[in-house]
């Protein structure tokens, strides 16, 4: 109970940590919306380096042993997975080109968003995209969610759910809630390859290569 509170309060702490950051500035007499944007990236930067420290600093043990075991089967897990990853692109794609013909919108909001940060912080982008987000997501989604609902199948779909939801807007609106299934997808095969591994390393390497991949696109 006490392992499961824990990775509870991990999971939340994930959605509420830049607000607890920006409490911390407010006490020094700082307030967040009035820096400008320079100042705002380096605040989130910051934030963001902090946090990455404190999930690491409370699964150091656990992330030990999966390193020590993914340096000694790297070959192993990758291999043994690479075919599903690249499946889960191939749905991914799919589902995308479906829904932007359905709503006749070709991204959603977040991936809009995303795009145009690209262009105007494109340092804060590079860190977000290929460190923070493929570590940070890892153990979020997958690790805390693996320790908290110990059924396999119901952690494996509960993980691609609420990763796809997190990578939406709007969950109001119906055109994000469909732009959010290509996500789920992909989360359930992040969840799948988790599940096989038990590494969590593994899935960190396929979401870096993952986004590094699509953000060469984007830059070029």
């Amino acid at each position: 109970m006490k392992n499961i509170t824990k990775n509870i309060l991990i999971f939340i702490s994930y959605f509420i940590y830049v607000t607890l950051f920006k409490i911390i500035l407010y006490s020094f007499g700082l307030n967040f919306n009035n820096l400008n944007m320079n100042q705002r990236v380096i605040f989130i930067m910051i934030s963001a380096v902090i946090f990455m420290g404190i999930i690491t600093f409370l699964y150091r043990k656990e992330l030990l042993e999966e390193l020590k075991d993914f340096k000694t089967n790297f070959k192993k897990h990758i291999s043994k997975n690479i075919i599903l990853y690249l499946i889960g692109i191939l749905l991914m794609g799919t589902l995308n080109v479906i829904i932007s013909k359905i709503t006749n919108q070709s991204l959603s909001e977040n991936e809009s968003q995303i795009r145009e940060y690209i262009k105007n912080i494109p340092i804060y982008m590079i860190f977000s995209t290929v460190i923070y987000s493929p570590y940070i997501e890892e153990l979020i989604f997958r690790k805390s969610l693996k320790n908290i609902f110990k059924f396999k199948y119901l952690f494996i779909i509960l993980s691609g759910i609420i990763f796809g939801l997190a990578h939406i807007t709007d969950p109001s609106n119906m055109t994000e809630l469909l732009f959010s299934i290509p996500y789920i997808v992909m989360g359930i095969i992040f969840a799948l390859i988790y599940s096989r591994t038990n590494n969590i390393f593994t899935t960190i390497t396929f979401h870096l290569c993952h986004n590094l991949i699509l953000l060469i696109i984007q830059f070029l």
